[in-house]
């Protein structure tokens, strides 16, 4: 029901704005964020529906919900007190404290009022004068912290009390089935309890002996009333006319308390069913990652609010890494120390090539130089037969998976296996000593500029430490093939002292062919599939794939 809240000031919120969806939505962040406090304003800006709101059409099922859940329709003067001096939420500020837009009613305005509680105050909407403004009509069932005492360790049993109002049977029913499928007990219901003003619980008996609502876990009781909640409010829909877009809200605080992120998970995934099947909107406050991970993942509405010590700021496009560093109170530096993807390549010559590129990525792709620092080339020579291998293994797949491995250009991509091949679609030998010549017979002005000049490179050096070279071998090499002795090794030994020797003038001839736009589209798809290969990766690390943005 609530879509928008406007704060000028409540408490440490001031000058925010809070957009909630109308289905899942999470309030995160560290200690003394007001969190809580959001969600006593969300309850207080709508009012309990009564039997004389037309679209009832059960008059027993107001009555029995408000019975089997401890809190409903709280106003912030039943939850909230003022503080020790002023019992004020904003001293110093008159008129009102925030605005509710709401979906599918007017907005309203709301400002404090002194409260019948001498410690405690009341925030109350301001209607326009001649209007027939009030508060939406919506059911709320807030889930409080004191959900969370152990009955075992509540020791007034004078306050303890049968509650003879129940869900029918069906509803019952459908409790017992759903905490079956966390938990794996068959349950059955004797009678809801009232433990003062503390909770409202169910008490039952389970097909395990030593096992029932006296005995079960904190976690296992607080998931109890939250399903209790839940099919309460499916209850509601179904004894209504529904017209709205949503037509009850949940409010929990600190949902993952006492809850396995298994559970917490399982109970994400129950409330998008149940939100979307009686439209029922979701608030929870949460402190859990794996809660905040999955809904990231899945898109659903995670508000992160930053402590800013006098007030609260919200965090814009919040992602799990960004987050993470804030909840565990640590910088980007620190998350990210000793997360590397790891890079394999068949020599050192093809790491000598990627070195340049990424340099001449880092210059024209300002979104690359974040990325580029996370890549670790690893010191291994492995042949392009065996590397391929490796990462086409189906059994190495979780391993190669976590990896990125990068051919000579003389093979093809394969990105689902998470290979791609350097651009020039030739071995990196291959490729300068063909560009080198071609150069050469082109006359090119590479010859002449000013930084090969100053190296002492000339068409002269090009002749007698390279061509000539090259031709000798091959003709040696020739020799050794029809006098049938072993080449093995040869080529390889030979090209990687010419390079050793010649290191300086490769990578400049190589520079120089990054930057003809002849061989752009091979940049470009070298570019693009090694951005995809981090992004498959990446998270994998533990790595934000924000940190190479497109």
């Amino acid at each position: 029901m609530i879509k928008n809240i406007n704060i000028i000031q409540y408490r440490k919120l001031k000058n925010l704005t809070l957009n909630f969806t109308q289905k899942i939505n999470a309030i995160s962040g560290t200690n003394g964020t007001c969190k809580t406090s959001l969600l006593h304003i969300l309850g207080n800006s709508l009012q309990a529906p009564t039997n004389k709101c037309d679209w009832i059409k059960d008059s027993k099922c107001l009555p029995v919900i408000k019975a089997v859940n401890n809190v409903t329709n709280p106003k912030v003067e039943s939850l909230t007190r003022g503080d020790q001096t002023y019992n004020d939420p904003a001293h110093g500020v008159k008129g009102p404290l925030f605005s509710i837009d709401y979906y599918g009613a007017e907005s309203l305005s709301f400002r404090r009022h002194n409260s019948s509680l001498m410690t405690r105050y009341a925030v109350k909407p301001k209607y326009q004068p001649g209007t027939k403004d009030s508060l939406p009509c919506c059911p709320v069932i807030y889930l409080g912290l004191s959900r969370l005492v152990p009955f075992g360790e509540f020791q007034n049993d004078e306050a303890l009390s049968n509650i003879k109002k129940k869900l029918p049977q069906s509803y019952q029913e459908e409790i017992a089935k759903l905490y079956k499928k966390f938990t794996n007990y068959d349950i059955s219901f004797n009678a809801t309890k009232q433990m003062g003003d503390i909770k409202v619980r169910n008490e039952f008996s389970s097909n395990v002996e030593g096992i029932d609502s006296n005995t079960i876990s904190a976690g296992e009781d607080n998931l109890s009333i939250i399903l209790t909640a839940l099919v309460s409010l499916e209850y509601y829909y179904d004894s209504i006319e529904s017209s709205k877009d949503i037509e009850s809200v949940l409010l929990i605080d600190e949902m993952d308390a006492t809850l396995h992120p298994a559970f917490q998970i399982k109970l994400l995934n129950l409330f998008r069913e149940m939100s979307e099947k009686y439209k029922i909107q979701v608030v929870f406050t949460t402190h859990s990652m794996s809660l905040l991970e999955e809904m990231l993942t899945k898109n659903d509405n995670v508000i992160y609010l930053l402590d800013n010590i006098s007030s609260v700021a919200k965090m814009e496009e919040p992602d799990i890494y960004k987050i993470k560093m804030h909840l565990q109170s640590i910088t980007h530096e620190n998350i990210y120390e000793d997360k590397v993807i790891p890079v394999f390549t068949e020599d050192d010559e093809a790491r000598f090539l990627l070195g340049i590129l990424f340099s001449y990525y880092n210059e024209k792709h300002d979104e690359f130089k974040n990325a580029s620092r996370f890549f670790h080339l690893v010191l291994t020579n492995i042949g392009a037969e065996n590397l391929s291998g490796i990462f086409t293994d189906s059994k190495l797949l979780r391993t190669t998976m976590r990896s990125i491995c990068i051919l000579d250009g003389d093979h093809g991509s394969d990105i689902s296996n998470c290979i791609t091949a350097l651009p020039g679609k030739k071995s990196p030998e291959k490729l300068l000593i063909d560009y080198a010549e071609q150069l050469f017979n082109d006359d090119d002005t590479f010859w002449i500029e000013r930084t090969i000049v100053d190296k002492g490179y000339s068409k002269t050096y090009y002749i007698n430490e390279i061509k000539n070279k090259v031709t000798d071998f091959e003709e040696e090499l020739e020799t050794c093939k029809k006098n049938t002795k072993s080449t093995k090794g040869k080529t390889r030994e030979f090209y990687k002292e010419l390079f050793t020797n010649n290191r300086t003038f490769f990578e400049l001839l190589f520079k120089h062919w990054i930057h003809n736009p002849a061989n752009q589209l091979e940049i470009d798809r070298f570019y693009k599939e090694l951005h995809t290969l981090f992004l498959k990766v990446s998270h994998y690390h533990e790595i934000n794939p924000k940190e190479w943005s497109s």
